[in-house]
């Protein structure tokens, strides 16, 4: 077992693997504004989707939030589609599991002046009892989980076409 952990560790070493966390650290200065514009159709979600994206800034990348003037690179996000889609049904015919997807806009204004475009989309699956509805705890905790995979999708996907132009340390 050990010798399989050296040789594993080894090959990521020797093949270049850097952690999207790192690549994507060192495409964002330290002070970052989020604009997440409210989804007119459905307010209250925008608002734990703008809550969770925050989140996720701070905590998956260790930046600081930022008022606009004050901010190196801006994050304007827009709430596309937010759904619950039923996955399975008891055999009275009432739904047990659920799929919320979302999808999100994203649009990066770096400090060079430079901007960047993607649409990513999050998922998550939950139970519920059968005969009965989807809790506000419930739905709030799919939206959070959601946003959570869109926005790592985000990173992902920026880490990737920010690799060409990026030195590492």
């Amino acid at each position: 077992m050990r010798n399989f952990i050296l040789f594993f560790a080894f090959f990521l070493a020797s093949c270049g693997y850097v952690p999207t966390s790192k690549v994507a650290n060192t495409l964002f200065d330290d002070k970052i504004y989020v604009n997440v514009e409210l989804n007119l159709q459905d307010p209250k979600n925008s608002i734990f989707v703008a809550d969770t994206l925050r989140e996720m800034i701070s905590s998956k990348l260790g930046k600081q939030l930022a008022l606009k003037h004050e901010a190196s690179d801006i994050i304007n996000v827009k709430m596309n589609n937010l759904e619950f889609i039923p996955l399975i049904y008891d055999k009275n015919g009432y739904v047990v599991k659920y799929k919320a997807r979302l999808s999100l806009d994203f649009n990066v204004l770096f400090k060079d002046g430079t901007s960047e475009s993607f649409s990513t989309r999050g998922s998550y699956n939950f139970d519920i009892s059968p005969n009965s509805i989807i809790s506000d705890n419930i739905r709030t905790n799919a939206i959070k989980n959601a946003s959570s995979e869109a926005f790592d999708e985000f990173i992902s996907v920026l880490a990737i076409k920010g690799n060409k132009n990026v030195k590492y340390q």
